[in-house]
């Protein structure tokens, strides 16, 4: 079964963030599924898809976002013949897992799929590049006997089955009350346990056949190991005895005939979303993470550790900042010279003077190699320049004067050197303000996909409209990434951003000379996303070394999560894959959707963390808003990011 690259990649649906690696178990599972599916229709066996599979069918068809299986459902005469010839038909690298069909069944709960992980390339390869194991569920059905005495007396027995093999697989068949137990089932159902071999495989076989004792009598079917337990959970059996082809994730699939009631039973009303629910044993690949970091050793990279010198930066200053340090130094030299006339200290006016002209030069020729020839600020330099020569000249007339000369100098003429000096001032401030239009805060946006460019437009768009602000849309390559971590194929969509906007070509920039003002990254994981990648050059541990302010806007929302709800424990669980990543703790500054969920970002970390969240880490969130929001939390981005980029570090 083929699914398009993007069916892979992490995704927001009915406000639910939907990992990478979720998406990967889907495709595993519908791997498995067409596998049945081809054996099926081969031999005319009917199976229905069930549970959240269907209700994702019929509701969204595809998966539900916060499920992470696949179910199918089987009356028992089918299943007996899938069972039959399954070892057969399957492939070499995917189990039947309910026992072989000539000896003993040993679970409630058939499966098929791969029972261990898989390294080998060309399984990897076939199964969507999922690393664990990977199956599809499947459900049995029996009748259920049409005179409810009869029932009862049934389920009291499969329900001492079931305590009984609890009892075996908790290692406590030995004891003298379990063995009298024993000898009562062999009684009540003329069975007779072989005590020298496994009991629960013969404990199982033997539940199985007493959920098939009136088959072929009753209207109504369940999965008795569970409706043992949930009496409501049964179901007219006239619902599987056809077919319905059903969409699901652009394919289609069988469901019950009747499968609005089979839903009913299951969920009652199931055309509206509940929320996820606890997190409980969600999703299910994390019991086998352990075993594939040990599989991987040094080269496991999915994980990310935290270092309290992440939340640390480099001192960066760009072109700009020494710019305008330089010319505020003049200016602070300025007043000294003033100070100096004041005070008749000519000598250090004779010292200062020529200094400033050659540095005023120095960064004359510095603006031109930067920006070439024509510059309006080099224009005001020379004339800095130029009236600093002739406030040198009145100076050296004045210094070559007998004492009494230089008062009656001084006093001639309105002070002439007086006001060569106080015009080295107005001379500054024009070189400023030309400087502040020539040389703007220029802000580098690095998208990798056009799909998430609405996340930044409105603040690209506010940003373009200033006159101090150059913004420099900078899409980035990304790869998609193979089962065993390696990258595989590079995407680059900077052909498919909206036009209107000018792109600027990743290869074309150096990121080491310009060292732009501001660095907006839309992706935080670096390399801990083990789906796909950006170019490993554009990891927020590396670009915050080119930059004085690294932000990180995230290209999704979600529902306001409450890390204490048990409805959210899904959501709140998978915010690892998007909180505890690297480019939250490298970035200066992170602007989520709102103050509720800033609130849900810090519990994260502080659950991450486990020493708490640091007050600096705690400034390096701001929950001002998001552009997908509406118009009113753009604007409060705009805003936020607006604030940050003016603030002095």
């Amino acid at each position: 079964m083929k699914l398009p690259r993007e069916f892979f990649y992490e995704e927001v649906r009915n406000g639910f963030y939907i990992p990478g690696m979720i998406k990967r178990t889907w495709g595993a599972a519908l791997t498995i599924l067409s596998e049945i599916d081809r054996i099926c229709k081969k031999h005319g066996i009917q199976y229905h898809i069930s549970a959240g599979t269907l209700l994702g069918a019929v509701r969204e068809g595809e998966f539900i976002p916060w499920d992470d299986d696949l179910d199918i459902i089987m009356l028992r005469d089918d299943f007996n013949r899938f069972w039959s010839i399954a070892k057969s038909e399957l492939p070499d690298e995917l189990i039947f897992s309910f026992g072989d069909k000539s000896k003993d069944c040993n679970g409630y709960l058939a499966a098929v799929g791969i029972p261990e992980m898989k390294f080998r390339s060309e399984i990897l390869r076939k199964y969507c590049e999922f690393p664990y194991p990977a199956g599809v569920d499947v459900f049995v059905l029996d009748d259920l006997a049409k005179n409810p005495e009869d029932e009862e007396f049934r389920k009291d027995v499969l329900r001492m089955l079931y305590t009984m093999i609890g009892l075996v697989e908790s290692k406590k068949e030995k004891s003298r009350s379990f063995l009298k137990e024993l000898e009562k089932v062999e009684e009540l159902l003329e069975v007779q346990f072989d005590r020298n071999s496994p009991l629960a495989p013969q404990l199982y076989d033997v539940f199985h056949r007493v959920c098939q004792e009136f088959n072929g009598t009753g209207d109504m079917v369940a999965f008795l190991a569970y409706q043992m337990h949930h009496e409501k959970t049964k179901f007219p059996k006239a619902a599987f005895l056809g077919s319905k082809q059903i969409l699901f994730c652009n394919r289609e699939f069988p469901a019950p005939i009747d499968y609005d009631t089979v839903l009913k039973v299951i969920y009652g009303d199931y055309k509206k979303p509940v929320k996820a629910g606890g997190i409980h044993n969600y999703p299910y690949f994390k019991q086998y993470e352990e075993r594939l970091k040990k599989h991987f050793g040094e080269k496991w990279v999915f994980s990310y550790q935290f270092k309290e010198e992440d939340l640390e930066r480099p001192n960066v200053e760009n072109f700009r900042e020494i710019l305008f340090k330089t010319v505020d130094s003049f200016r602070e030299r300025q007043k000294k010279i003033l100070e100096a006339y004041e005070k008749k200290n000519f000598l250090f006016l004779h010292t200062v003077l020529p200094a400033c002209q050659e540095e005023a030069i120095a960064l004359g020729n510095a603006i031109e190699v930067k920006k070439g020839g024509g510059c309006e600020s080099v224009s005001v330099l020379e004339q800095y320049c130029e009236s600093l020569y002739h406030a040198y000249q009145a100076l050296e007339e004045v210094l070559h004067s007998d004492e009494k000369e230089i008062d009656r100098m001084l006093s001639e003429s309105g002070k002439q050197l007086e006001r060569m000096l106080k015009k080295l001032g107005s001379h500054l401030r024009k070189v400023r303000q030309t400087l502040e239009g020539e040389f703007k805060r220029q802000v580098v946006f690095l998208p990798h996909s056009a799909k998430h460019f609405d996340s930044l437009r409105p603040l690209i768009d506010a940003l373009r409209a200033e006159e101090d602000v150059e913004c420099k849309i900078i899409p980035i390559p990304y790869f998609d990434r193979l089962g065993d971590g390696n990258f595989s194929e590079m995407h680059y969509e900077g052909k498919e951003f909206p036009e209107g906007y000018e792109i600027t070509d990743y290869r074309t920039y150096d990121f080491a000379t310009e060292l732009p003002d501001c660095i907006v990254l839309n992706s935080p994981y670096d390399e801990v996303n083990p789906v796909w990648s950006v170019d490993s050059f554009f990891y927020s541990r590396k670009m915050k070394n080119y930059t004085r302010k690294l932000v990180y806007i995230p290209p999704f929302v979600t529902d306001e999560i409450n890390p204490k709800a048990e409805e959210d424990g899904k959501a709140f669980g998978n915010m690892e894959y998007y909180v505890t990543v690297p480019g939250i703790f490298h970035a200066d500054l992170t602007i989520v959707q709102s103050e509720e969920m800033k609130k849900a970002y810090l519990a994260k970390i502080a659950r991450f963390a486990k020493g708490g969240v640091s007050k600096k880490m705690r400034k390096k969130i701001s929950g001002a808003g998001s552009c997908l929001l509406g118009e009113r939390e753009g604007q409060n981005l705009v805003k936020e990011f607006r604030r940050f980029l003016l603030k002095k570090q």
